[in-house]
């Protein structure tokens, strides 16, 4: 595994993201769609003066499938490893370990953007709900 070889800090966190697997790029994708709707409604908040609930939903929704996304990514990847395991005739606990660690990666990356897309999605929903007409 590469990952023990990667220096700490950025080098570390792209090394873990490669190794996440194909799912990393879906919870990027829906964290990114998440960050650029937020960006969206605090341009549409702040410079065109307009207050509207349309698409905060969508924040949330984004977190929520990223989130959901990561869990199974992990389940996945351990019937995968279930699998190579049971076919193995002798495997050792290092391996089985580095295989459990690797299975971790998606769900964190995507409680992270679950954690971010709660907060902007309270935030936004603060900010905007006083200025509504009622």
């Amino acid at each position: 595994m590469e990952l023990d070889k990667a220096e700490t800090g950025f080098g570390y966190m792209l090394e873990a993201y490669k190794i996440g697997g194909p799912f990393m790029h879906i919870i990027t994708l829906l964290g990114l769609l998440m960050l650029a709707i937020t960006v969206w409604k605090v341009v549409e908040i702040f410079t065109k003066k307009v207050n509207n609930l349309k698409f905060l939903d969508l924040i949330l929704m984004a977190g929520s499938v990223s989130l959901a996304v990561g869990l199974l990514s992990q389940i996945v990847g351990i019937v995968q490893a279930l699998e190579v395991i049971r076919a193995a005739a002798d495997i050792s606990p290092q391996i089985v370990m580095g295989g459990a660690i690797v299975s971790f990666y998606a769900p964190i990356w995507g409680f992270v953007v679950f954690i971010f897309s709660m907060i902007s999605y309270f935030v936004l929903k603060e900010i905007i709900k006083p200025r509504l007409p009622e």
